[in-house]
């Protein structure tokens, strides 16, 4: 092996701390201020405040969570009546957001915003460009 290679300065090791170091922060603020959600239910309420009635399947697609998991967010969301799943034929649902759904979905985003302005602090508009650009190209050649 090269004993010049160092985990932490793999680039997948450091997209995928930053990944969960972003994640741990929203997961954290989103507990502070006592909101009863997890950063990936979040993420199935802006997918879904952005396009509702999507099935199971193409929002693990958009997600990247495969059936199980999406299956228990879904339930969990529906529980906490955050989301409707209405039958489009007998072994598919679409998926809305309630009315509390929407107004949890607004109340979150200026918190998310904070929250990734901070963690760009200190980029400049190009920079942050840039790198949107040369991640994006990344996971365009691996995908």
């Amino acid at each position: 092996m090269n004993k010049k290679y160092s985990i932490e300065k793999s680039t997948g090791f450091i997209i995928y701390r930053t990944a969960l170091a972003m994640r741990g922060a929203l997961q954290r603020v989103l507990k502070e201020q006592g909101f009863d959600i997890t950063p990936e239910q979040y993420g199935i309420l802006v997918l879904l405040r952005e396009e509702e009635g999507l099935s199971q399947k193409e929002i693990g697609d958009v997600l990247f969570k495969d059936k199980p998991n999406i299956s228990r967010m879904l339930d969990a969301l529906e529980r906490k009546r955050l989301i409707l799943r209405r039958s489009t034929d007998r072994r598919s649902f679409a998926i809305f957001l309630t009315a509390e759904g929407k107004k949890l979905a607004e109340e979150v985003l200026p918190i998310k915003l904070r929250l990734e302005q901070k963690a760009l602090n200190g980029l400049l508009a190009r920079e942050i460009e840039t790198l949107e650009g040369i991640i994006n190209k990344i996971y365009g050649n691996i995908a």
